[in-house]
């Protein structure tokens, strides 16, 4: 080590290397990384749909709730999106100045090295829309996928307050284009791969695996990290692919997904499926302006 002092007008990124490098990797170990893990986990119970009847209850509806009734989640949120602002910027730093050299020695840490800056850069990315469509439900290029745990909005006006609507939401989400599913795929493995990969060479930076035995050790834990979160995440795509948006919803949820959704031709075959007898009268007033609320006949029932 040098003991050359910087020189005065070195940028904040140089002067403090040594803890920014540590407190990069402990913002996406911690606050990221364990949410990455329980969102995964959480979206894994689609898989197990939801119960017949007309409640629409279900293992990830219950989960989503839970969440959603957390005391303190906006402060979860605030820290969580402040750890993942944090770790972006500095992994900017790092990926657009630091050096990598795989074209002249293609060993498997160099391959690693820039594997985790772009899955970085591809995760960023795909946190932002994910969250937009979702959260914020933005119109992006025609994606537009509504999401609330429980009934809808519609021009502003609350609808369904009490209808469970998790997983019809995130089911018509994934099921919009095929290009959506692509890009659902691409940007989950960047985020698994890039954390368990982070939680790999972070335990190098902070001095936990000093020998090559002890980072294989290690590496080998890592590696059962990612096949994890990667089940977890085939579990939810799964699940979200073989529910039926039509069949598989009860039929408020059936007029609340219609009402919510800019789809015409869904619209029309979630509404031609509903039996309105099982359909709250409150619920009935709420929709009166937007549907026109009629028995459908036998044969548009078959």
């Amino acid at each position: 080590m040098s003991d050359t002092p910087l020189p005065a007008k070195a940028s904040p990124f140089a002067r403090y290397h040594f803890l920014l490098r540590r407190l990069h990797s402990l913002s996406g170990i911690l606050p990221v990384g364990l949410f990455v893990i329980m969102h995964l986990f959480t979206n894994a119970q689609l898989l197990w749909g939801q119960e017949a009847g007309p409640e629409g209850h279900s293992h990830f509806q219950h989960e989503v709730d839970f969440i959603h009734s957390m005391p303190a989640l906006l402060f979860i949120e605030i820290a969580l999106w402040g750890s993942i602002g944090f770790h972006a910027v500095l992994g900017f730093w790092y990926t657009f100045t630091g050096k990598q050299n795989v074209q002249h020695y293609a060993y498997k840490d160099n391959w690693r090295y820039t594997l985790q800056r772009i899955t970085g850069i591809v995760a960023l990315i795909f946190i932002f829309l994910h969250i937009a469509t979702l959260r914020w439900r933005w119109d992006i290029f025609g994606w537009f996928t509504p999401f609330w745990a429980h009934g809808g909005v519609v021009d502003g006006e609350t609808i369904g307050y009490d209808v469970p609507m998790s997983i019809p939401y995130t089911a018509y989400a994934l099921q919009v284009s095929w290009l959506v599913v692509v890009f659902y795929f691409v940007g989950v493995m960047s985020v698994v791969y890039h954390w368990a990969n982070g939680l790999w060479t972070a335990a190098i930076s902070w001095g936990i695996t000093t020998s090559q035995a002890a980072m294989n050790r290690w590496g080998y834990a890592c590696f059962g990290l990612f096949l994890a979160l990667t089940v977890f995440f085939l579990a939810a795509m799964g699940g979200a692919l073989k529910y039926n948006t039509v069949e598989d919803t009860t039929d408020e949820q059936r007029v609340v997904l219609a009402v919510s959704i800019d789809n015409d031709e869904e619209a029309d075959k979630l509404i031609k499926a509903v039996d309105w007898d099982n359909v709250s009268e409150e619920l009935k007033k709420e929709v009166a302006a937007l549907i026109t609320i009629d028995k459908p006949s036998e044969s548009d029932r078959k």
